[in-house]
């Protein structure tokens, strides 16, 4: 299995969705015993977003790219190899005011590549590229949004599901480390998602 583990939060140490995403590579390694994992640590190594040049060169025909342009995709061409390369993402994120951190956004935005994760028909439909990819998203938040009044806040999950279903990924399952800020139930957050994750294997 080659695993691609992104990572976001950028709280190195007691970042709950860390340490719940930690126990899921575990799980999987425990499956698996062939698991290669290559981590993509976006909160140490952020990506840049994206500029008007860059999202020219995406547009130029590969064969008409010069080296600037060539220079400019380097990173979005890296970041689509590695995930067309993968047999299960998982990401690891915290929700921040109700939807992605921006260096999650960024890495979306570099992968999600008309020609190379999405394509048109000739009648003008749109169709995924990426398929056989089975995704693990361990989001934190501080608040309970799995249930409750803010329900309908989540930008979140949406977000994800929507923008792979986008480019062909269907297969995802969330894990939700849900109210680590709520009084009620930031004491057994962190424990129920451990928990949801050892149900699933």
């Amino acid at each position: 299995m080659k695993l691609l583990h992104i990572k976001v939060s950028p709280a190195l140490a007691g970042s709950a969705s860390r340490a719940a995403s930690a126990r899921l590579v575990e799980k999987l390694r425990a499956q698996h015993v062939d698991v290669e994992e290559t981590v993509l640590d976006l909160a140490q190594q952020p990506l840049p977003h994206l500029d008007a040049f860059t999202i020219g060169a995406f547009f130029t025909p590969p064969a008409f790219r010069n080296e600037a342009q060539l220079a400019a995709i380097r990173n979005s061409e890296q970041l689509v190899d590695q995930l067309l390369a993968c047999d299960t993402l998982v990401i690891s994120s915290p929700m921040w005011n109700l939807g992605l951190p921006s260096v999650l956004k960024a890495w979306f935005d570099h992968i999600t590549r008309a020609g190379r994760t999405f394509a048109f028909t000739p009648e003008g439909a749109k169709v995924g590229l990426v398929s056989g990819k089975k995704v693990y998203c361990v989001v934190a938040s501080g608040s309970v949004f799995a249930q409750g009044p803010f329900v309908q806040d989540d930008q979140f999950t949406p977000y994800i599901r929507v923008a792979l279903e986008y480019i062909g990924i269907t297969n995802v399952q969330f894990i939700r480390v849900d109210g680590t800020q709520d009084p009620v139930s930031r004491a057994t957050a962190l424990p129920h998602a451990l928990q949801t994750i050892d149900h699933l294997f």
